[in-house]
Formats: C-alpha cells, structure tokens, sequence
C-alpha cells in the first residue's frame, strides 16, 4: 500500500465520521444543546478530506506512487465525500445554518448516475472501459462543488455562497453535455469501425 493509496483511503474513512458529526449536532441540539463543537469537528474533517484530495495526486506524481488501484479509489474517494455532502446538507442540512437548495442535490446525483449508467453501456459496447479520460469541466465541476459544500458549512447566507451554488450548477450541467457528446462519439465512430476515434 503506497502513501498516496493510504491518504486516499483516509478520505473514504472520513465521509461517515463527516456524516456522523453532522448529524450528531443536529441531534444534540433538537436535544437543547446550544454548543458547536460537533458542528466543527465536521467542518475540520470535511477540510481535512478535502485537502487530501489534492495532496494523494501530489504524491502520486512526484514520488512515482501511481498505480492501478489509485486511479479506482481517487474517482471513487472524491466522488463519495462529494456526493455524501451534499445530500446530508441538501436533504438534512445543519442546525442553524439550513440546508442547500434542493435542486442541487437531485443535479449532482442525478448526473453522476447518467454518467455512471453512460460509462457501463458505452463500455460494454465498445467491450473497453479504458476510454474514460478526466475533462477540465469536470475538474472544475468538483471545485465548484467542493466550494459549495464548504461555503455550506461555513456561510450558507452569504451572496458568494449563491455565486458559487450557481456556478456548480452550470458547470455540473456541462460537465455532463461534455461527457454525453464523447460517449455519442464514440458510439458513434465504433459503428463504423472506428472504436478508436472521438
């Protein structure tokens, strides 16, 4: 197990001990505790997760740590802790602060399962799951994303946190136009015997 693989697999640990302080403050409070101890325990772990995120990559490349598993659990780690965050704060949301608009919650999930289903039917097709490459607009898409969970978290009724909520959104649904126009591509150029091509 390299470094990189071991900061990424904290990231995994992470997601429900995030959802668990979560949802442990809003308890303690309908309870009648005013603290916020919980409430920043959760935002120390999600920043923490978060920060991984870039720092398993900058392990990965300057201490030739990439490998097989990494490029599985990477997608995978990110798409946990992104995912798992927003609904808990779309859906439950944090005492005190609110939740976040709903519509961002069902965008987020609802993309990530098109292009999930996208990927097995293109890939079963092609009989070649090795096509998927990372875009730009779907790096930016999970900064935006990141963003949003942490302006969330920490200043839910400031204009920026609109700006951003807004921009993920945008950049969510164009993310997915980027993808579905490759799989289409692709698709495409394998009917004529071309499976390489797009």
């Amino acid at each position: 197990m390299t470094l990189a693989n071991s900061i990424t697999l904290l990231r995994i640990l992470l997601v429900p001990l995030f959802v668990w302080t979560i949802l442990y403050h809003n308890e303690s409070h309908a309870e009648g505790y005013t603290g916020s101890g919980w409430y920043w325990a959760a935002v120390i772990i999600f920043a923490v997760a978060a920060i991984s995120d870039g720092i398993d990559g900058w392990v990965a490349r300057h201490f030739g740590q990439k490998s097989q598993l990494g490029r599985i659990l990477d997608p995978v780690a990110d798409k946990l802790l992104l995912v798992t965050s927003i609904v808990l704060l779309g859906m439950v949301g944090v005492d005190g602060l609110g939740k976040l608009p709903t519509w961002f919650p069902i965008l987020v999930v609802s993309r990530d399962l098109i292009l999930v289903a996208g990927t097995v039917l293109v890939g079963t097709l092609l009989h070649n799951y090795h096509f998927v490459r990372p875009h730009w607009t779907g790096k930016v898409c999970t900064f935006l994303q990141i963003a949003v969970v942490a302006l969330g978290l920490l200043l839910p009724a400031h204009p920026l946190a609109r700006v951003f909520l807004f921009l993920a959104g945008l950049m969510t649904l164009i993310s997915l136009g980027v993808y579905l126009t490759r799989g289409w591509k692709l698709l495409h150029a394998s009917s004529y015997g071309e499976p390489g091509r797009g």
